[in-house]
């Protein structure tokens, strides 16, 4: 065999590894991003002194959702918490004492493929909106509440956008950290994570597509920047850390130049990704009740 010649194969056994290890690696990272969840410790209301009702309701597309039902006498309105990609619903409980005690009542519930729910795939909001307008349709259907807010939390907060843009039941939404774009915040994980942005970049195009594959959807069209125009007049609260390596401020600001209503931005100095709650408690609740309060009042 000549020297060329086996050079040649070299070359062409290189390259058939290195394909098999990018697709190897490709369905991996879809899986990742697909799996179910972990939930949370548990951590139900009656941890705080505060009485409710765990809830079962189906989310538009026929998956049985978990929730709770906090109400109080004489609401002011209704608060829809959506908790984010991670975890369940128990690690977002201790922010909804303040607004109960405020006066709303409040539905909280775990997305699909997480804590108490059905499913098995999480999709980043794509399929988690026929979660929440499941949510809505309880509401209307069982507790006679037509109205309501919602405070999301990263995916939960772009699942909010979504929604918001698909139902007018929505009033308003305090979005805690919502990617923009789907891309640019799993291109953001992969640069953080040590991968160089030439490789991130079309590691997560192709990954994204994969993924749809198997959820027989498009994941980009979970990207609030294609929703948010079409919510309205109605008003939207940004909260986002000014040390957010996860979603960009070019986002930020993107959804904010397409809302059509009145927005409110509060960027938190020194924190990341959902960093503001922890950054300041007391100030997040006030800011984000008074909020709720000026707006559904």
């Amino acid at each position: 065999m000549s020297p060329a010649l086996t050079a040649t194969l070299l070359l062409l056994a290189i390259l058939i590894i290195a394909i098999a290890v990018w697709l190897v690696s490709l369905n991996f990272a879809a899986s990742r991003l697909l799996r179910r969840r972990q939930p949370d410790p548990v951590d139900p209301p009656s941890n705080y002194g505060i009485d409710y009702e765990e809830v079962h309701f189906m989310s538009r597309d026929g998956i049985k959702v978990v929730g709770w039902w906090i109400p109080v006498d004489k609401p002011i309105s209704t608060i829809v918490m959506c908790h984010g990609q991670n975890g369940s619903m128990d690690g977002d409980t201790r922010q909804m004492p303040p607004l109960h005690e405020a006066g709303f009542n409040v539905l909280m519930f775990d997305f699909r493929a997480h804590g108490r729910s059905e499913g098995e795939s999480v999709t980043m909001g794509m399929y988690e909106k026929e979660d929440l307008l499941g949510a809505l349709d309880y509401l209307t259907d069982v507790r006679g509440i037509k109205q309501v807010g919602v405070l999301g939390f990263s995916m939960g907060a772009a699942t909010a956008l979504i929604a918001a843009a698909l139902s007018d039941r929505i009033c308003a939404v305090v979005a805690d950290s919502s990617f923009g774009r789907l891309k640019h915040t799993l291109i953001a994980y992969a640069t953080s994570r040590g991968v160089p942005h030439f490789i991130a970049q079309p590691f997560v195009s192709w990954m994204l597509g994969i993924a749809s594959v198997r959820t027989e959807g498009r994941l980009d069209q979970t990207d609030p920047t294609r929703w948010t125009v079409h919510i309205g007049p109605r008003p939207l609260f940004f909260i986002q850390g000014e040390d957010d390596r996860l979603v960009s401020m070019r986002d930020l600001d993107r959804m904010i130049s397409l809302a059509q209503g009145p927005v409110d931005v509060w960027i938190v100095d020194n924190v990341g990704h959902r960093g503001a709650y922890n950054a300041n408690p007391t100030e997040y609740n006030t800011r984000v009740v008074n909020w709720f309060k000026q707006v559904l009042a």
